[in-house]
């Protein structure tokens, strides 16, 4: 009965907007008093002893400041002004509109141009879901907080969608995406503190400690082949609501585990497949790739994975961004260690293969490493564009692919590749015989070779930030510093280089950690997978909530992986004698309750985005 009556709730007939005759949507205020919805808010944030004070806060997101909140001075989400109706439809504007859809069609018609036409609608989708759940009946005057909630996201929607800003314009669809988890994620948060209930559940903290997970001797691992353990923990929590999260340790020593990173792109096939083909025990999702970024131009392409990644001694992709790195290289005595450091490009050395189309010179090659010689790097996190000055020479670099090739008589301006590099180096480093510079029968191949103590790494792929470390010296830290790893500027991805939120939205997460083995020794890697955007089962977490959840399981180092739709978690099963995907499906907003019971034992019950590269853990015998 109470899963029909919400159903019911949830899909009832759609709301109307108000339409109110106000200037342009972008500048719209009282032109007497120079009010806006956010004042007006604000003045009833204080008044209302109902209503937080942190929710104040979460409604001037997206905005620079409280005058920097166009639309209606009205506390009704559903109020539009008829002029952003004209414009967004290309006529006259009607007197009642449907509210969820008018929006959520705005929105996939809008994005189109940054992101595909699947992506667009999902995102949309996930606005409806988001607006439909915060909507509630009437209580006659009295504002609430999902009421002003679902005013910030509709308001921020539109003014997202109506920007003329040259640089926001071409950030729409990152921006919307980011709103729409944003307030989802906070109308629990500032749920949690509504309900009185809510002291009688645990912290996440106190559901570790108390099911001992820090130890994979605890009753709650099962030990699902030699060295390899998983749990799960789920339920509800005091500070993070209902939890779904999948805890894979492995015990370096007693599993002789080997890691192999991969470009799944290459595969065609999903990751329990890719597990099964592999011989793996357990696989996870892997790095950073672009995909919702406006600016990806060949020879990049959506997908392409960001920073360093390392298969089987191979680079990849070179560490263009110093950034949080899960590693495993080979030590002295032959064996494997697996490692979590940041990895940068100084110390790197570029391999150029000179050759001549024509054959009208033998092979030659040229290297430069970074660091030594004046040889600069400059990426997306300093710079979108670099100067070189007279005779400074800039190659545009993505992956192994020389773009571009520059030499400066006068001081010039070139872009900055989106997750490439430009090599700036002076010119007297060139080869005399050979113009490479200016002459087209010369093409250029490119590998690189990682400084000590990387040079031996087989196998790695870069995340990021590093959420802490307990070494000593310059590679320890007690917190996230993400500016330090080159998440700033528009340096991808851009949801965390220009995260608008300052980490309070509960997402889907991955992370990877070091622990010692309570019970010997030796070491421990932890992979936690977090499940998000499920109302009944899984809010998500923040990236300082992941990185407090790895320490409260023993962890000294710790880092992020990617999450949202892409976080992914598998492991053998051994009773179904089958590779299963045990997280829940993320791509989706989730508010009613479902039938997915990956969790438990079944595999996911809807599809996901796949991967894009993926981290196998193997058996000691495995290669």
């Amino acid at each position: 009965l109470l899963v029909f009556v919400r159903m019911v709730y949830l899909y009832r007939p759609p709301p109307t907007i108000a339409i109110v005759p106000l200037q342009d949507p972008m500048t719209a205020t009282n032109d007497k008093t120079g009010a806006t919805w956010l004042s007006a808010a604000s003045k009833e944030i204080q008044r209302g002893p109902h209503l937080h004070d942190d929710l104040y806060d979460i409604l001037r997101a997206f905005g620079k400041d409280e005058s920097d909140a166009p639309g209606p001075v009205t506390l009704d989400p559903d109020a539009v002004s008829a002029s952003d109706v004209t414009s967004s439809s290309g006529g006259g504007g009607s007197g009642i509109i449907d509210a969820i859809p008018y929006l959520q069609n705005r929105i996939a018609k809008e994005l189109h141009p940054e992101i595909d036409d699947d992506q667009a609608s999902m995102f949309g989708r996930r606005f409806s879901s988001v607006s439909t759940l915060l909507k509630e009946e009437s209580k006659g005057n009295e504002v609430t907080t999902k009421q002003l909630l679902r005013l910030a996201l509709h308001r921020r929607t539109v003014q997202i969608l109506s920007t003329s800003d040259p640089v926001l314009s071409h950030r729409k669809a990152l921006r919307i995406r980011a709103l729409v988890d944003f307030i989802w994620s906070q109308s629990f948060v500032l749920g949690l503190k509504d309900t009185a209930a809510n002291d009688a559940h645990p912290t996440l903290a106190q559901i570790v400690h108390k099911h001992e997970l820090k130890s994979s001797s605890s009753p709650h691992y099962t030990e699902f082949s030699p060295g390899f353990y998983h749990a799960t923990v789920e339920g509800i929590t005091a500070d993070y609501g209902p939890v779904h999260i999948n805890i894979l340790r492995i015990d370096m020593k007693n599993s002789s585990c080997r890691m192999k990173c991969i470009d799944a792109r290459k595969t065609c096939t999903d990751l329990p497949t890719l597990a099964k083909q592999m011989g793996a025990v357990a696989a996870i999702s892997g790095g950073f790739f672009l995909y919702s970024e406006p600016d990806i131009e060949l020879p990049s392409v959506r997908t392409d994975p960001v920073g360093l990644l390392v298969s089987d001694g191979s680079t990849i992709g070179p560490p263009v961004f110093r950034r949080a790195t899960i590693l495993q290289k080979v030590r002295e005595d032959g064996d494997m260690e697996i490692d979590l450091d940041k990895v940068g490009m100084v110390g790197v050395t570029c391999i150029f293969a000179l050759q001549s189309a024509s054959n009208t010179f033998a092979e030659q090659s040229m290297e430069l490493t970074i660091g030594q010689d004046n040889v600069r790097c400059i990426h997306r996190g300093s710079s979108d564009e670099v100067v070189l000055e007279e005779h400074d020479c800039g190659f545009s670099i993505v992956g192994s692919t020389v773009v571009s090739r520059n030499i400066a008589s006068s001081s010039t301006k070139i872009p900055v590749p989106l997750a490439g590099f430009v090599l700036v180096f002076p010119q007297n480093l060139l080869p005399d015989e050979i113009d490479i510079m200016c002459d087209d029968d010369v093409t250029i191949g490119l590998t690189y070779a990682l400084p000590p103590p990387y040079n031996n790494v087989e196998n790695a792929i870069a995340g990021g930030p590093m959420f802490f470390s307990d070494d000593r010296g310059s590679n320890g830290c007690q917190s996230m510093d993400l500016p330090s790893e080159d998440f700033k500027e528009s340096a991808p991805p851009v949801t965390f280089s220009q995260d608008e939120t300052h980490d309070h939205n509960l997402l889907p997460r991955m992370g990877v950690g070091i622990a010692k083995n309570t019970d010997s020794d030796s070491e421990q890697l932890v992979c936690v997978a977090v499940d998000g955007r499920n109302l009944d089962r899984a809010l998500g977490l923040t990236l300082q909530g992941t990185s407090d959840f790895l320490r409260s399981l023993g962890c000294t180092k710790a880092m992020n992986l990617d999450g949202g739709s892409s976080k992914r978690m598998v492991i053998w099963d051994p009773e179904l004698e089958m590779h299963r995907v045990v997280c829940l499906s993320t791509t989706e907003i989730k508010g009613n309750a479902g039938g997915d019971k990956s969790g438990s034992g079944q595999a996911a019950v809807e599809l996901s985005r796949p991967v894009h590269s993926a981290i196998l853990f193997l058996p000691g015998d495995k290669k």
